[in-house]
């Protein structure tokens, strides 16, 4: 399979699988969260009590920034070919390989993001690694550049939420 097509094909299922939590989000919170409350681990209900009061339109507005900067990068990656740019976003977008399997495992119910985690993302990834290595872009040169995006993709996630959380504010208000 061509690479760029691949490439051009991450934008779909990123959307596909943020649609899913966009649209499970508000009311797995409200219904679910509190059941499964007593299963969640200490440390992670500090970060979870943060985000149960978060909304669709804050986290559709997270999305888009994301959304955003995912393109750039995939564009940038094209024209360029510079290709750590879109393995390091790939990388990040399929740290949901593990996240939302282990979370449904732990908690025993489904988790919004569940079913295009399995479904998409996982038969995605395989599908782009086994190309990426077919092509010979997949070495450690490219892994370890895409480590340097990953590292300045934090700061976009962090501020990300922040102006939605600010942003979701004034518009629900």
């Amino acid at each position: 399979m061509d690479v760029h097509t691949l490439i051009w094909s991450f934008l779909i299922i990123f959307m596909l699988h943020n649609f899913e939590e966009i649209i499970i989000i508000e009311r797995w919170f409200s219904k679910k969260y509190p059941e499964v409350r007593e299963r969640i681990p200490p440390f992670a209900i500090h970060e979870l009590e943060k985000h149960k009061k978060m909304t669709a339109i804050q986290f559709s507005i997270v999305v888009y920034i994301l959304s955003i900067v995912a393109s750039a990068l995939i564009v940038v990656t094209v024209i360029t070919e510079q290709y750590f740019l879109f393995f390091g976003l790939n990388i990040i977008f399929a740290l949901n390989i593990f996240t939302h399997p282990l979370q449904s495992l732990l908690l025993k119910c489904y988790v919004p993001g569940l079913w295009t985690t399995l479904l998409l993302i996982i038969p995605y990834n395989i599908i782009v690694h086994i190309a990426f290595y077919q092509h010979g872009l997949l070495n450690l040169a490219i892994s370890m550049k895409a480590l340097f995006v990953i590292i300045l993709f934090i700061p976009v996630f962090i501020v990300s939420h922040m102006i939605g959380e600010k942003l979701a504010f004034r518009l629900e208000s």
